[in-house]
């Protein structure tokens, strides 16, 4: 038996599941491969926008909290680094999000990707 959702939610599809996976786990290994304000920006978006469209996991937390601690070290060094226990637990993270991705409704990722996206236009002019 197929999972209800509430309502005007429209399913994950796989294909869309398979495409948001790939692009997170690619995101994240950009960011360890070669950390920089733009890939740490772009994980940083991710994360918001699937915390923004309700998405409640501990792989979210655990990763949203990495993420604050590098850029707690960024503000005081100025320089986008990360340790080798946070590279694990991004890769980690991305798993747990990666399993929780088809219980998200698309419509409502949708428009939480589009406010983090006027959010970030916003703040950053």
């Amino acid at each position: 038996m197929r999972r209800q959702l509430p309502p005007g939610n429209v399913p994950m599809t796989s294909e869309a599941r398979d495409r948001l996976a790939l692009e997170l786990r690619t995101s994240v290994e950009t960011l360890i491969a070669a950390p920089s304000p733009d890939s740490y920006n772009q994980v940083s978006k991710m994360l918001a926008a699937l915390a923004t469209a309700g998405m409640e996991c501990p792989a979210l937390d655990s990763s949203s909290r990495t993420m604050n601690a590098i850029c707690d070290r960024f503000e005081r060094i100025g320089k986008v680094g990360l340790t080798d226990s946070e590279a694990l637990a991004l890769r980690q993270g991305a798993a747990g999000v990666d399993a929780r991705l088809p219980f998200l409704p698309l419509n409502k990722l949708n428009k939480a990707v589009a406010q983090v996206e006027v959010f970030c236009a916003t703040v950053g002019a």
